[in-house]
């Protein structure tokens, strides 16, 4: 897996966090992986296809992070055997010259990372028999799951379409399915940061309902990341005055019973699948 481009300045700072690493980092698992496909194809008999991946796959991640189109390269190579290839109707019949697949790619835990693909067909069969495509495939957009530790394995299953002159789909295509796809490495992902802010009055009088309102800014909400949801806490020092639910990344808090006096109000964030807890200023209410 390689980093190829960036797609806008949110990503740059994704990078200049660290939040994803590249081939280049030493936090990265460095692995060619490859899997068995029992591929069935649209003419013919069923036959076993060797997949290989060539990537470095990065440790530690952020959850929640959106990942653009394009971020990331998948090299890879599929062989086809010999006898296979060269059969009536096989892929040489019908003029393949190389190949594609609109689903190939990985998956991290639950999500799917698709990575559609493109081979070239080689010249000539290898010295075991084996016509070896050799290729690369460009994620699509998808975002990071919540915070926990994955497994990261190639896909389970994936359509090879062959395809002719100028790249145009052939009539020759295989499903290919493996019960045990390879692993690729492992990732943990932590909680992002988060910035709590809050607005109450300044002063109110006694028996008056003081509202507290404000937002829940996750880390990459403003990239194309999760929304904070969850709950919210208000305190008056230790003392607990008021709860709330945050909705779309805000929140809103009526505290009812503030004596008179002055109050140093607090809004703690309890964190959910994918944002880390974190709490405001404290805001100054006078109470007469």
């Amino acid at each position: 897996m390689r980093l190829t481009r960036i797609a806008g300045a949110g990503v740059t700072a994704l990078l200049a966090t660290g939040t994803l690493v590249g081939a280049t980092s030493t936090a990265a698992h460095a692995a060619v992986v490859s899997s068995t496909y029992s591929c069935t194809p649209s003419v013919g008999s069923p036959f076993d296809m060797p997949v290989s991946v060539d990537l470095a796959f990065p440790t530690t991640a952020v959850a929640g992070t959106p990942i653009p189109a394009g971020f990331l390269s998948f090299p890879t190579t599929a062989s086809i055997p010999a006898v296979v290839q060269t059969a009536p109707g096989g892929p040489d019949s019908l003029g393949v010259t190389g190949a594609r697949s609109a689903d190939f790619g990985a998956n991290i835990g639950p999500a799917a990372v698709k990575a559609p693909t493109t081979w070239t067909k080689p010249g000539s069969a290898d010295g075991s028999g084996n016509y070896v495509y050799t290729g690369n495939g460009i994620n699509g957009a998808f975002i990071l799951p919540k915070a926990d530790s994955y497994t990261a394995t190639m896909p389970k299953t994936f359509t090879f379409v062959g395809t002719g002159a100028g790249g145009a789909d052939t009539t020759y295509t295989a499903t290919c399915t493996t019960a045990s796809p390879a692993t690729i490495g492992t990732i943990t992902l932590s909680k992002q940061l988060v910035t709590v802010k809050a607005k109450a009055p300044k002063s109110a009088e006694q028996g008056d309902v003081v509202t507290v309102k404000g937002k829940v800014l996750a880390q990459y909400a403003k990239v194309g990341g999760p929304v904070a949801t969850g709950k919210v806490v208000v305190k008056d020092g230790n003392k607990t005055v008021g709860k709330g639910k945050v909705k779309n990344g805000e929140y809103k808090v009526k505290v009812k019973g503030l004596a008179k006096g002055a109050h140093s109000l607090v809004v703690t964030y309890k964190g959910d699948d994918f944002v880390g807890k974190g709490a405001s200023k404290a805001r100054s209410v006078t109470v007469s």
